[in-house]
């Protein structure tokens, strides 16, 4: 028996870290306040950020893309960075909202799941349309587990029986099922993924071009001063 898993970087649990966090909460506030501002031709002539560089009256612009160009930037980044939120929040597999990796999901389980929820978990697991993805569970002593049922023996009220007799078997169930879900719809993984590297790329672009300046700026007053 041969598992297979994804390049880590594509599956949900790290997508997640590109499109949920903190920061993208406020990027989403974006592109409502951007589009006033991007269509509002006297706020896009204001916001050239020359003061920002010491930028003289006849002088030539330190900068690389203009104002309005900055402005887009920003607005179209943070249409990337909501799309890549979108997707993520559509797509990603119910176990991401309480648990950040497969140990976590089996200390979860352990403490909350009823018998009837791991025969669930357990049926999905050895279903003809499940690929392996951990060795550790679908390897014993050199050798492939087969696909039998164990937890369904177990009746309902004997729960802390089940784990006493079974705990070891469990947890890797249960870890397989949420690596498992870190697979699901690779499509929309590897959108959202690439909306948001786009994204932020975008909005990362206005930022460098603005520090760049200012920073040419400062070292030539440095010099002028040191002269």
């Amino acid at each position: 028996m041969k598992t297979s898993a994804d390049w880590k970087v594509i599956r949900w649990d790290a997508v997640k870290g590109l499109a949920d966090n903190g920061f993208t909460r406020v990027v989403l506030l974006i592109p409502i306040a951007g589009y006033l501002i991007l269509f509002n031709d006297q706020i896009s002539s204001i916001l050239s950020f020359d003061a920002l560089a010491g930028v003289r009256e006849g002088d030539a612009s330190p900068f690389f893309f203009d104002g309005l160009t900055k402005l887009r930037f920003v607005f179209f980044g943070s249409l990337f960075v909501l799309l890549s939120f979108g997707l993520y929040r559509v797509f990603r597999p119910d176990v991401l909202d309480f648990s950040r990796n497969d140990l976590e999901f089996s200390e979860v389980v352990r403490q909350q799941y009823s018998v009837d929820e791991l025969i669930k978990i357990e049926a999905e697991v050895y279903a003809n349309s499940w690929r392996e993805r951990l060795e550790a569970f679908w390897i014993v002593l050199e050798q492939p587990r087969p696909r039998k049922p164990v937890i369904s023996g177990f009746r309902p009220d004997l729960r802390s029986k089940m784990f006493n007799q079974r705990g070891d078997y469990i947890s890797l169930l249960v870890r397989e099922y949420w690596v498992g879900m870190m697979h699901t719809y690779r499509f929309a993984r590897v959108a959202s993924l690439l909306c948001g590297v786009v994204g932020y790329l975008l909005l990362t672009l206005p930022t460098l071009d603005i520090a760049q300046a200012v920073l040419r700026h400062l070292l030539t007053e440095l010099a002028w001063g040191t002269s």
